[in-house]
């Protein structure tokens, strides 16, 4: 089964709450509401990547295969995404922290126009691993 999802949005302050919506909407409709934490976190950091850095019209676009979803965020800067250790008291540098802490593998690549920034988490695993234990939980 493969199922997609797009939406566009011009880089302006509210794409970003948006998107989230979106996300929600999208992940609930394909009965992942399991999986709405992680793709949300990663939704989030790519559509605010795209509207600090980029400042260009976006598409984000969520495509599920039996497995896995892939979140897909196109603009139109050729600039690749870089992973970054943020000092302790920086604010922001962290976006592609938290892609690298929720994905299963990410990436980007270049297009005619800019670029596409695309993650993957798996769907189909038993535990859902960026759900920490608690204490008291066990």
């Amino acid at each position: 089964m493969t199922a997609e999802a797009a939406f566009c949005s011009p880089p302006v302050s509210d794409a970003v709450e948006r998107a989230r919506l979106f996300s929600v909407r999208t992940m609930t409709s394909w009965a992942l509401a399991d999986f709405e934490e992680p793709v949300t976190a990663i939704i989030t950091e790519l559509v605010a990547n795209a509207v600090l850095h980029a400042r260009t019209d976006l598409e984000l676009r969520l495509v599920r295969s039996d497995d896995r979803v892939r979140i897909e965020v196109a603009d139109l800067s050729p600039a690749p995404p870089v992973l970054t250790e943020p000092l302790p008291l920086q604010e922001g540098g962290r976006g592609m922290v938290i892609i690298d802490l929720y994905a299963d593998a990410w990436g980007s690549v270049p297009t005619p126009a800019g670029k596409i920034v695309w993650a993957e988490l798996k769907v189909d695993a038993q535990e859902l691993p960026w759900r920490p234990d608690l204490p008291g939980s066990g």
